[in-house]
C-alpha cells in the first residue's frame, strides 16, 4: 500500500499500575510473533513474518489481518526525487485477513478445549497467496474489473530467486468485463456467507 501510508493509529497502552507498556504492544499496529530486528534490506527474509499473530508479551492478545505490525516493507525501499521514502507495506486484502483470522480463531478454540495454549494452526503471508478484484468501471455490459492474484503475498527470494520472489504461475493481473461480473458475484456470495445460510462455510475467504 502506498497511499495512505499504513502507519497505524498511535495507540498508547498502560497496565493496571499505570505503567506505560506501549512498546510491548504497538509499533503503529499490534506487535506479534514477527522478527522486528532492524536490519538492512539485503538481510530481510520471508522468515521475519508472523505465523500465529500472537503478541509475545501478552499471550491472550492476537492481531490477525490488518491489525498486526509488519516487520518491514515487502520490497526494496526507494526514495523519490524530493526525498520522500517509498516503502510499500504488504497488501491487507480481505482474503489474507480472513485466512489469518480463521487460524487465530482455531488456535483460541483449541486452547480453550485443551485447557492449555495451542498454536498448531499457522500461516505466514510468506507462504499464502491472495486474490483481489477491484472495480474499474460501471455497467453490466460496459463494466470493468481488475483481477489480481499473487503468490506468495510476501516475496520469497530464497524459494523463487529468479522471479522476484513470486511463483509466476499463480501471480497475474487482468482487467476486463469478466472481472466486473466476478466482483458482482462475490458481493452476493459474501453476503450469503455473512448471513450463515446453508453451506456458507464452502465459500472461500
Amino acid at each position: 500500500m502506498l497511499i495512505p501510508s499504513f502507519s497505524g493509529h498511535g495507540f498508547k497502552a498502560y497496565d493496571k499500575n499505570e505503567n506505560d507498556i506501549t512498546e510491548k504492544l504497538f509499533k503503529g499496529f499490534m506487535i506479534v510473533d514477527a522478527d522486528y530486528t532492524p536490519k538492512p534490506y539485503e538481510e530481510w527474509s520471508v522468515k521475519d513474518w508472523p505465523e500465529t499473530y500472537q503478541n509475545p508479551s501478552y499471550k491472550n492478545i492476537f492481531a490477525p489481518g490488518i491489525a498486526f505490525a509488519p516487520p518491514h516493507a515487502i520490497s526494496k525501499p526507494r526514495t523519490s526525487k524530493n526525498g520522500t521514502v517509498i516503502s510499500p507495506a504488504p497488501p491487507r486484502t480481505g482474503m489474507p485477513s480472513g485466512i489469518t483470522a480463521k487460524l487465530v480463531a482455531d488456535n483460541i478454540i483449541d486452547s480453550i478445549k485443551s485447557g492449555k495454549e495451542s498454536l498448531s494452526h499457522k500461516g505466514s503471508m510468506g507462504n499464502m497467496g491472495a486474490a483481489c478484484i477491484a472495480s474499474a468501471g460501471f455497467g453490466l455490459i460496459n463494466g470493468s474489473g481488475v483481477s489480481i492474484t499473487t503468490y506468495p503475498i510476501v516475496p520469497d527470494y530464497e524459494k523463487y530467486p529468479k522471479t522476484q520472489g513470486r511463483q509466476l504461475g499463480k501471480t497475474f493481473g487482468e482487467i476486463g468485463l469478466a472481472g466486473h461480473w466476478l466482483k458482482l458475484a462475490l458481493h452476493y456470495a459474501f453476503i450469503y456467507k455473512a448471513k450463515m445460510r446453508p453451506f456458507w462455510w464452502l465459500i472461500p475467504e
